[in-house]
């Protein structure tokens, strides 16, 4: 008849080694998204940084725009200016 404990030793010693290998694997792993994940967060940060200098650059050119807008017509913008301004009285007294 065959030995039960024949061969037990070497399946444990594979059984060691494959684990091993996991948590190695699992390590590697690990660091690898670690690595991913600030690679992304930096991608993200600048192209958030551009678009956001965009946005600004937009802003500024319109105020701008209006600056000038207001220079060449100030009476039509004080007219403007104090019909809003009635408008949002009329919303806060409600």
């Amino acid at each position: 008849m065959a030995n039960p404990s024949y061969g037990s030793s070497s399946q444990s010693s594979r059984t060691t080694s494959a684990s091993s290998e996991a948590a190695d694997s699992y390590e590697s792993m690990k660091g690898d998204i670690g690595n991913l994940t600030e690679s992304v967060r930096k991608l993200a940060s600048e192209q958030m940084g551009s678009a956001v200098e965009g946005a600004q650059e937009q802003v500024k050119q319109k105020l701008g725009a209006m600056e000038t807008t207001i220079r060449k017509n100030p009476t039509q913008a004080a007219l403007i200016a104090a019909g809003i301004g009635f408008v949002v009285g009329l919303v806060m007294i409600r």
